[in-house]
């Protein structure tokens, strides 16, 4: 029987966006396929791969020099005949994907757009990355894989393809997230701004990797309105919760996209600065700055915007509306659709 294994990370430098999503795209496989396969360079995340159901095996090696985990990764997908391997990775090389096409079906999620990758199947969700293929012909360079482009391939949970939030008349609860970590402690820092907000209620996500806990749990022994969740497995329930949301960029942006919530978002990383801006230009979210260049003023300009969101029904509702209509929460199932056909 063909089997699927995927190649991908979780620590404290690349916290859980490439696990979460290859996750996704694993239960949808699951439903096809007996068991997914996932293999870690190392152990930080096996327990949570394994509560989920799947097999995970961990090569005990460091997780950003993977070239020298090909012989041992070859070795794993030939002895348990691996027949297709996605693999979410930003330390991945030419010569890395060359050889695993060699021995398996390839698939690759990209979010940087460094080179045309050797893979049978790259997807690429940011929203408006049907543009990729035509800067790639454009270019000369023909390309020699397939691409799965756009939005409409962001690799949610199922939950997230249910119906939107209600966009209630008053702004009642605030949702802010970092993702899986805070390196420029942006979640301490919008608490302290919004504290004038004292009648909503802030509902804080933390992720797995956060490291400054026991300074926001004191924030929240001291204002009732802070409510804190940390790491926690249905983010989707607390979004639907939620009235307006301040959020980093990357896969929880589609997320909240696809539960209508009216977003202030930023970014703190390369990867996310495409997605965001994207996002900003349609209409769908507000866009308040790169945190890296200057801290205070992204912090500054959050706050304006949440201020303007919270008095301006009109304005929640058209960008509600049109996140849920482009972003409808079935991606991970087109791709595992898409994986599926290369072996059959």
């Amino acid at each position: 029987m063909n089997k699927i294994a995927i190649r991908a990370d979780a620590n404290e430098q690349i916290a859980m966006g490439h696990l979460m999503r290859c996750m996704s795209v694993a239960f949808q496989l699951k439903k096809s396929v007996p068991d997914v396969i996932f293999i870690l360079a190392e152990d930080y995340a096996k327990h949570l791969v394994q509560q989920n159901g799947f097999t995970c095996i961990c090569l005990k090696h460091i997780y950003a020099q993977m070239e020298q985990e090909l012989d041992e990764l070859e070795g794993i997908l030939r002895q348990h005949g691996v027949s297709c391997l996605l693999v979410d990775s930003y330390d991945i090389s030419y010569a890395y994907m060359k050889r695993l096409q060699k021995i398996c079906k390839t698939v690759y999620i990209d979010d940087l757009k460094h080179f045309a990758y050797p893979a049978d199947l790259t997807v690429h969700y940011t929203y408006g990355a049907e543009q990729l293929l035509k800067t790639l012909e454009g270019s000369g360079k023909k390309p020699s894989t397939r691409y799965l482009l756009g939005i409409r391939y962001a690799p949610l949970r199922e939950e997230f393809s249910g119906e939107a939030i209600r966009i209630r008349e008053h702004v009642e609860q605030i949702l802010i997230t970092t993702g899986g970590t805070d390196p420029y402690d942006i979640t301490i820092g919008i608490l302290e701004k919004i504290q004038d907000f004292p009648d909503i209620k802030k509902q804080v996500v933390a992720g797995k990797f956060y490291h400054n806990l026991p300074l926001l749990r004191e924030m929240a022994q001291k204002d009732a309105s802070i409510q804190i969740s940390h790491d926690i497995p249905d983010i989707c329930r607390v979004m639907k919760q939620c009235d307006v949301a301040v959020s980093a960029g990357g896969g929880t942006l589609a997320e909240l996209c696809a539960c209508g919530v009216p977003t202030v978002c930023f970014t703190l990383a390369d990867n996310q600065l495409d997605g965001a801006k994207a996002y900003a230009d349609a209409g769908m979210m507000l866009y308040a700055g790169d945190v890296r260049k200057d801290r205070a003023s992204v912090l500054n300009r959050m706050t304006k915007l949440l201020e303007m969101l919270q008095g301006d029904l009109a304005q929640r509702k058209r960008m509600g509306a049109k996140a849920k209509e482009i972003v409808d929460g079935r991606g991970a199932s087109r791709i595992a659709e898409e994986m599926l056909q290369l072996i059959k």
